[in-house]
Order: C-alpha cells, then sequence, then structure tokens
C-alpha cells in the first residue's frame, strides 16, 4: 500500500530531471512512489511563462495543454515562438513552502463558533480564571489552548494580551520594600529547624505532603493580613483572615484547627510547615505541640533569611491571588464573603500539572470532602 506524502525537494529535482529525459506521467510517479495525477497537478500549480508569444495568431502549444504542460524536454523550444511555460525546482518549492503555511493561517471556525469562543474567553478572563481553565472547562470549545494563546496574542480576539496577568513581562523590581518589609527576630533559637534540617528531614519522608505558610504583603495602614497556606503536591491554597498578625494569633489559629479537625486530621493535613522567618511565626513551640494533649502535631521548618525561592510554590501562588487582592490595595474593607469566594475561585481553577484537575478536587481525592468542608467554613469564620 502506498503512503501519499508531500513532494519534497528531492522528489521535485526528481520530476525535472524525468522531464528532460520525456517521461512519462506513469514512470516518473512509479520513481517518487505518488499518484501520476499527482505528479500532473504539480507541473499544472508551479509551472512558470519562461517566454511570452511572438506568434499572436496561434499562440498556444497544444503541449502545453496536456502532460507535461511545461516545455523542459521540448526539443524545438529555442525554436518556438508560441508561448513557453518551464518548471524550476527552487520556485515550485518555495511556493509549495508558503502554501503549507497559508492554508493553516487565518480561523478554523464559523462566525457563530468564533463569537461564541471570544465571549467565553472574556468572561472566564473577567472572573480571573486561566486560559487553560476555560478551554478544559467548556467542552464546545474545539480549540486548542496554543491556539486560544496565538489568536489573543494576534489581537483576533477582544481578549488582548494585557488582559493575562502573567503574560507581560513584570517591571524591574524597585529596592526600596520598607512598605511590606518585617524584622527578623534574630535571637530565636531555630536549631534543628533550618532549610537544611528541612531537607535532611523530608529525605527520609518522601511521600510526605508539606505545606508552606507566608503571609501575602499588605500595606503598612491595614490591620488586617492574609495568611496562605499551600500544599504544593496538591496546589491547594488556603487563605485565613489575621487581625493584627502576631504570635499569639498564629498559635490561636493552629489551635482552633486541631479542635476543628480533631489531632488525627491535623497530623495528616500539616504534617510539616516550611515558612520564612516573620516574627509571627517566630514561636515555633506552640505551633509544634498540641495544648490539649501535650504531642507534637506538626514540624516547623524556616527558610534561609531573604530566600523567598526556597518556599516558591507559596510564593508562586500569592502571585495568583494578586488576581484578587491588588498591591497598593487595602484589604481592611474586604468583606468574608469576598474571601471565601477567592479562596474558592483559586482552589476551583483547572491546571496541566494535576492532568485538567483542580487543586480542590484533588484535595477531596487525597483527604475527603468533610475535611474540605470544614477547612473552608474555618478559613472565612476565624477572626
Amino acid at each position: 500500500m502506498k503512503v501519499f506524502e508531500h513532494l519534497n525537494f528531492e522528489k521535485r529535482k526528481i520530476i525535472a530531471n524525468c522531464l528532460s529525459h520525456k517521461k512519462k506521467a506513469i514512470e516518473i510517479a512509479e520513481l517518487i512512489y505518488c499518484d501520476p495525477s499527482a505528479v500532473s497537478k504539480e507541473l499544472k500549480r508551479n509551472r512558470r511563462v519562461s517566454k511570452e508569444a511572438i506568434d499572436k495568431r496561434d499562440p498556444i502549444c497544444k503541449k502545453t495543454l496536456r502532460f507535461p504542460y511545461v516545455c523542459n524536454g521540448c526539443d524545438i523550444k529555442y525554436l518556438c515562438h508560441k508561448k513557453q511555460y518551464r518548471y524550476e525546482v527552487s520556485i515550485a518549492q518555495r511556493e509549495a513552502n508558503y502554501r503549507l503555511v497559508s492554508s493553516r493561517a487565518g480561523i478554523n471556525l464559523s462566525q457563530e463558533e468564533f463569537e461564541i469562543l471570544d465571549k467565553k474567553i472574556k468572561d472566564g478572563i473577567i472572573n480571573k480564571e486561566s486560559i487553560y481553565h476555560i478551554i478544559k472547562n467548556n467542552d464546545d470549545i474545539s480549540i486548542s489552548i496554543s491556539t486560544a494563546y496565538r489568536y489573543i496574542n494576534k489581537g483576533l480576539l477582544t481578549t488582548k494580551r494585557v488582559d493575562l496577568p502573567l503574560a507581560v513581562k513584570y517591571k524591574k523590581r524597585k529596592k526600596n520594600k520598607k512598605e511590606y518589609e518585617y524584622c527578623e527576630n534574630k535571637n530565636i533559637d531555630r536549631n534543628n529547624r533550618t532549610y537544611l534540617d528541612y531537607l535532611s528531614y523530608i529525605r527520609f519522608k518522601p511521600n510526605l505532603f508539606v505545606t508552606q505558610m507566608d503571609f501575602l504583603g499588605s500595606i503598612k495602614t491595614d490591620t488586617k493580613s492574609i495568611l496562605t497556606l499551600t500544599i504544593p503536591n496538591l496546589h491547594f491554597c488556603l487563605i485565613f483572615l489575621v487581625i493584627k498578625k502576631n504570635s499569639t494569633k498564629m498559635m490561636s489559629l493552629f489551635d482552633e484547627l486541631e479542635i476543628l479537625l480533631g489531632i488525627d486530621d491535623f497530623k495528616k493535613v500539616f504534617p510539616v510547615i516550611l515558612t520564612d522567618r516573620d516574627p509571627s511565626f517566630s514561636d515555633f513551640m506552640t505551633i509544634e505541640y498540641s495544648p490539649i494533649t501535650g504531642e507534637e502535631r506538626t514540624r516547623v521548618f524556616y527558610c534561609d533569611p531573604f530566600k523567598s525561592s526556597q518556599k516558591g510554590n507559596v510564593e508562586n501562588m500569592n502571585k495568583q491571588l494578586r488576581r484578587y487582592f491588588p498591591k497598593k490595595s487595602s484589604i481592611d474593607n474586604l468583606s468574608l464573603d469576598y474571601i471565601k469566594k477567592a479562596n474558592i475561585a483559586i482552589n476551583s481553577l483547572r491546571i496541566a500539572s494535576l492532568s485538567g484537575s483542580s487543586p480542590e478536587q484533588a484535595f477531596i481525592e487525597v483527604y475527603g470532602k468533610e475535611i474540605l468542608d470544614k477547612l473552608y467554613n474555618f478559613s472565612f469564620s476565624n477572626k
């Protein structure tokens, strides 16, 4: 069985050589493994006028009306006064390459399909959804994710590149960060709780789901802060609203979490916590040990100073949360309902690294829906 492919440069050279030797279409086709009609179409499509007719009364040569359609192998082409055609390999290849690209250009959708696509992407971006989530969550969208980005980059959709939160390059970061900075308490003994200790600890527990903890930067005039707990394996995030953050508030928060979940479920969800050196996290003993049973409920480790890359997952999650909590904007006036909707929205987005599932679905698969409901309700009732 013959396998038909596009003609390449080498096959076109064979065609040109066969024309000079006056080969028939069927003979050429056998040499390049194609149908004789493909040879005829190739010659008709890519022939070029090499000489205009001098004899105006009878300008057309009958040989150019049938195979081979060109004058490459003609014996009297230098004496002929009729219109002549020539098959040039380089020109034919260049034209074929152009057709191959141009035939795939444009939008392969009907007007109605394109309008539906345009509206759904626009509505999704307004709702702070990713392109991946929009495409995966709408079965009636027939294009791929890369095609959607291509349409946006070419300006074919109402949604523009600037509307995508992470598509536009960030400006160079300013060195002055006083608006969000904190002062580390260097008198705290963090022996056995450094980042190297963390790496040593998880080496013997490779299947452990670590939680990364951080505060989302807020302006100094705010009394409220947003605490984020991220489970990198699941891309799952929990948002806690904390008023006047300090170590006592952190102790209270984790104590209430233990009461809510029970000590066993608490250990399952938060076995290890990796965080930065914010003063609010300095009293690690009150986070690690249960005030009810006195047993160890989690292990706390600290990143090195100015090494936010060591907890890159929670930093990336904070960057995504900026869609709901913009920089230099106060969060004091935000309602608990808005906080809850933002948390549910960020966990409902489908992502490629979870095979198209959402972090919420992944969390339910691992820990169950009952624990998820408890955490959601707690996240937005705790003050």
